[in-house]
């Protein structure tokens, strides 16, 4: 707990710093959903940070709290290289109604809120619906909130429903 508040109070900071210092922060949020061929059980476990390994190329979580990364709340794990590394914390990680909720903090561009939901749809089928909240700010605000446009985020869940499938048949995608 106490790396976690360490961890929070220098990205307040830092948040404070680039925000008054350089442009006002813009703000988007989007939710967009895609169906998958397996139960909410073998769909929720692909959302966590060990899970997204499986699908998502170059995905690579650090423990930060505890020393390895537990898809538990108040986990905290670090994940991207250079400006784009950034602190995540597991908000919420319910195993019996397949939500997770975490908050993506990165000192120099952004912050965002992400909860993923997965709902069972007959016995072999779920929707999963993932909801961005993101805080821009800093020289590139505009930028960063440009790429999350509607038309972005749905592009982003089509991609990421084609990763996942092609995961669980055992394809790997280039």
């Amino acid at each position: 707990m106490i790396a976690f508040k360490i961890i929070l109070a220098s990205w307040l900071v830092t948040f404070a710093n680039a925000a008054f210092a350089q442009e006002i922060a813009q703000q988007v949020s989007r939710t967009g959903s895609f169906n998958l061929p397996c139960v909410a059980d073998t769909a929720f476990p692909l959302f966590s940070p060990e899970g997204e390994r499986d699908w998502v190329k170059g995905w690579d979580p650090t423990p930060v709290f505890p020393n390895r990364i537990e898809f538990a709340r108040d986990t905290v794990f670090r994940e991207g290289k250079a400006d784009e590394d950034a602190v995540w914390i597991i908000v919420d990680a319910d195993q019996q109604t397949h939500r997770a909720e975490y908050v993506r903090l990165a000192p120099h561009s952004h912050t965002a809120r992400v909860v993923v939901k997965i709902e069972a749809l007959g016995s072999e089928h779920s929707r999963v619906v993932v909801s961005y909240t993101v805080t821009a700010f800093g020289e590139h605000a505009a930028s960063l909130v440009a790429a999350f446009s509607a038309e972005a985020y749905a592009a982003k869940m089509r991609d990421w429903q084609q990763q996942i499938v092609a995961h669980l048949d055992g394809r790997k995608l280039p």
